[in-house]
């Protein structure tokens, strides 16, 4: 990083550090005089940096990164972007519509694609206005906020079933959330801690800017936020900070862990009953839970969240103080969902030599496995063989079909070959 980008960054950290300090001292004042932050030059070059690490496709204007930094040229447009704020010339485009696979179920969900300049000026208002919000939000709360991650969550989890003995679980599952924000409570749950109505109009330009589905625009009904947009996981944060609020206030003897909009509630009894208020919460906000989705189950049972499953199980050792604790191991969907992944890395790649599959394969499985495992020592060697024997057994398939093997092709992958050619092994 060159001196300058440093310098940057720090003053970026000084800002957000000064104003998560004001937010503190007082938990209810309003902020005003934060949109000339937003195109301060060091904001825009941090925005910017982020984005661009960020990567993603281009939206409705077809520019992508590459074609900023080659051809339009990072400066310029930076430059474009700050007089255009300065200038309050800026308005916001159409998000670009895709459709993307929900990991490991049929249905697809839809992701907003803002073009790369908004993606940037609604970055540099995360920057602006997030320390203020983060200083509200409670420590229920652990997704997309800084310093928090899901880690955090599962573990909060695994401790409160162990040591608080509450077993019984709700999993719960809002009905199509980021489509049913409620524009005019977002807006007024910002307006709250935000009287600069220059920043307020630049979000309430980002909720009402359509969406554009092929050829078709979709013009906004004052509901929803963009699932994909930079700022949209922040704005879910303030809008369930309310059900959180409620739930905390609400005297429900129970523990919720929330990440952005999945949520569990941990009790020891009286679920059916704590349901019911969970919903009567949700409704003021116009949110429901999915009746066939959300559940009430005993931890013995076991339930998924985050990619884990959790089960309340018997202590197997005589002198252990505790006689049941709460096991964790990757779910099945987060399983299967590895197994596709592979078999879609691998597909019919026959171009490529050994060593390269491996290169392809290694940052899949890497990057799966240093998830569970930082959980903990969570799978069986039994579990971590079967995986590794996946794997294996897919490069087998690969290597015989590349080379129209008329055996097995077992003798291509013997004797350890695989790794010592370098492929990651789980566990």
């Amino acid at each position: 990083m060159s001196a300058e980008k440093a310098m940057n960054v720090r003053k970026v950290q000084a800002l957000q550090s000064k104003l998560s300090h004001a937010a503190k001292q007082s938990l209810d004042r309003r902020f005003g005089a934060l949109y000339d932050k937003i195109y301060r030059e060091d904001v825009l070059w941090v925005a910017w940096r982020r984005v661009r690490s960020n990567k993603g496709a281009p939206g409705i204007d077809g520019q992508s990164i590459e074609y900023i930094e080659e051809v339009i040229g990072v400066e310029a447009f930076l430059e474009e972007i700050r007089d255009e704020l300065h200038a309050k010339w800026y308005r916001p485009q159409a998000v670009r519509r895709c459709w993307i696979d929900k990991p490991g179920k049929p249905e697809k969900r839809p992701l907003g694609i803002p073009v790369i300049k908004d993606r940037v000026i609604q970055m540099a208002t995360k920057l602006v206005i997030e320390p203020i919000f983060e200083t509200n939000f409670l420590s229920c709360s652990y997704g997309f906020r800084p310093g928090r991650s899901t880690h955090m969550a599962i573990d909060a989890i695994h401790k409160t079933i162990t040591f608080k003995s509450q077993t019984v679980v709700i999993d719960a599952d809002i009905v199509g959330f980021f489509n049913n924000i409620r524009q005019d409570i977002l807006l007024n749950l910002l307006r709250r801690r935000i009287s600069d109505p220059r920043v307020l109009k630049l979000i309430r330009g980002w909720l009402e800017a359509g969406v554009m589905d092929g050829a078709e625009y979709i013009q906004p009904d004052g509901l929803g936020t963009p699932q994909g947009g930079v700022i949209s996981p922040l704005l879910s944060n303030i809008y369930l900070h309310s059900f959180d609020k409620m739930f905390r206030m609400s005297g429900i003897q129970g523990t919720l862990v929330r990440y952005c909009d999945d949520f569990v509630i941990l009790l020891r009894g009286n679920g059916k009953k704590v349901l019911e208020r969970v919903r009567q919460m949700l409704s003021r906000l116009g949110l429901e839970l999915h009746r066939d989705k959300t559940r009430v189950v005993n931890a013995r049972q076991g339930f998924d969240f985050l990619g884990v499953h959790f089960r309340l199980c018997r202590t197997t050792r005589r002198a252990a103080k505790l006689k049941w604790y709460c096991a964790v191991w990757p779910s099945d969907r987060s399983v299967k969902r590895i197994k596709d992944r592979v078999r879609e890395v691998i597909g019919r790649r026959y171009f490529m030599s050994l060593e390269e599959m491996i290169d392809n394969l290694n940052p899949v499985i890497r990057g799966w496995n240093s998830y569970h495992m930082r959980v903990g020592p969570v799978m069986s060697a039994k579990s971590i063989k079967r995986l590794n024997g996946f794997i294996r057994e897919r490069i087998r398939i690969f290597l015989k079909r590349k080379y129209d093997d008329r055996s097995r092709g077992s003798r291509r992958v013997h004797n350890n070959l695989l790794v010592r050619l370098g492929l990651y092994q789980f566990g």
